[in-house]
């Protein structure tokens, strides 16, 4: 049965070329944005290396001080007594209000003193991300991302490890002269990422590393690891090491021992900027240290909104809704096609249904032409697709993100053409095999 409907399914393709056209344009088309849109959506928030533990990390990035002060409000009354004279009474209220603000990255004293030990967290992570470090080889002057990072850095996030392996607590004590360099900064120094570059000497700004290790670029752009070379976090400028103030230049993240942990861990940070003991501090009273899951640090970071939870919902409602307009509109006029379509095989309905075709077999036949229909469609989106993120890829048209070839997007795909298929062909493969046999072959 499935062979003759697919033999049928090409005939009909084949019968009118400029409906196949159109209509293999329109879901190739979509279904090629659908899978970019997917594979960049994978790439950014997806649990792919070095975060495949992303569930499980909560951020700390930066924290910031505040002064408040108390306004008093003077409300007046008026009410008209008796005698028609008017009482005026007059009330105050008192209001906090912050005054100042100020905010940014932590100071060390601050991350190692008080985010160092939390009771929700498996691992502490913590690093610094200087503007660039400039690096000299027989000659040239290459300029690099360095990152400066504890050892439960290497813990949380699980990097692709080409050659070699992570620095450790032993580098952060003693404050050693190793590095680790992603692969392109590997071929950009030396000229190769291979295993002989490891144990090789690399001038960085006025001192010498050995090569540690070498990983692999990740697929996305993130505050957490977007750096060429990383060093041991005590490589850090001796100035960031030793001051006083609670505000510096880095940043913390913690990985729990579960999803459903991230909640407590959170409340664990803000119970700690509600206790914090300001003091010391003569002008700003209170602190607070931002914490977000990552998937809401990501909706911070694209709209710039300091409440996670809103950054959440005013990211993924219009894009929801957007991906669903974004759909919704090819399927309809996909829909319209293939009534037309359909409809002016009336005639031929009302002959197989004169010879004893049942309603159901010519609905599933006609879903089945549709389904083998947005499938071509799907294969010819599918090699669009592929096409063009080999093509960003290569040429980095997207910085640091590269497109995803993983096997869930291309899950996601498959369960999107098998939908699209059914969606856009039930409604007028249902209409046609309601045809009544009289009327077919008037």
């Amino acid at each position: 049965m499935l062979k003759n409907y697919l033999t049928l399914a090409i005939k009909v393709l084949k019968r009118k070329p400029l409906y196949t056209f159109i209509s293999l344009f329109g879901i190739s088309f979509t279904l090629m944005i659908l899978m970019l849109l997917t594979s960049m959506f994978d790439a950014m928030i997806g649990n792919n290396q070095p975060v495949t533990n992303r569930d499980r990390l909560v951020i700390a990035p930066m924290l910031e001080r505040t002064r408040t002060e108390t306004d008093t409000i003077m409300t007046i009354d008026t009410v008209k007594l008796a005698d028609a004279n008017m009482r005026f009474d007059t009330s105050y209220t008192y209001e906090d209000n912050i005054v100042s603000n100020s905010n940014g990255p932590m100071s060390y004293k601050f991350v190692t003193e008080h985010l160092q030990n939390l009771d929700g967290a498996e691992y502490s992570a913590f690093y610094n991300d200087n503007s660039n470090i400039d690096g000299y080889l027989d000659g040239r002057k290459f300029s690099f991302s360095p990152y400066y990072v504890n050892a439960d850095y290497w813990k949380i996030l699980d990097f692709e490890f080409l050659h070699g392996g992570p620095l450790n607590e032993q580098d952060d004590e003693q404050a050693s002269q190793a590095v680790v360099i992603t692969d392109k900064a590997a071929k950009i120094y030396f000229g190769s990422a291979g295993a002989s570059v490891l144990g090789q000497e690399m001038q960085l700004g006025k001192e010498s590393f050995k090569v540690r290790g070498i990983v692999a670029r990740p697929m996305s752009d993130s505050p957490l690891f977007a750096g060429d070379v990383y060093f041991p976090i005590t490589k850090v400028d001796p100035r960031a090491m030793s001051d006083d103030d609670i505000q510096g230049g880095f940043s913390a993240f913690f990985m729990v021992a579960s999803p459903d942990k991230r909640d407590a861990l959170k409340k664990e940070i803000d119970f700690l900027s509600e206790n914090f003991d300001m003091s010391g501090d003569e002008y700003y009273d209170a602190i607070k240290v931002y914490n977000a899951t990552a998937i809401e640090g990501f909706a911070q970071t694209i709209l710039q909104e300091r409440d996670s939870e809103r950054a959440l919902r005013m990211l993924f409602i219009p894009v929801t809704l957007l991906l669903f307009l974004f759909v919704a509109l090819p399927l309809i006029n996909l829909i319209n096609l293939n009534i037309s379509r359909v409809y002016e095989r009336k005639s031929e309905i009302g002959v197989r249904k004169a010879f004893g075709a049942n309603s159901r077999d010519i609905l599933y036949q006609f879903i089945f032409e549709n389904l083998v229909l947005t499938f071509i469609g799907g294969i010819i989106g599918l090699a669009l697709a592929l096409g063009v993120i080999s093509y960003v890829n290569a040429n980095d048209l997207l910085g640091i993100t590269r497109l995803s070839y993983s096997y869930q997007v291309f899950l996601y795909f498959l369960i999107v053409i098998i939908l699209f298929g059914f969606l856009s062909g039930i409604l007028p493969a249902y209409r046609m095999s309601r045809t009544n046999v009289a009327d077919s072959l008037r």
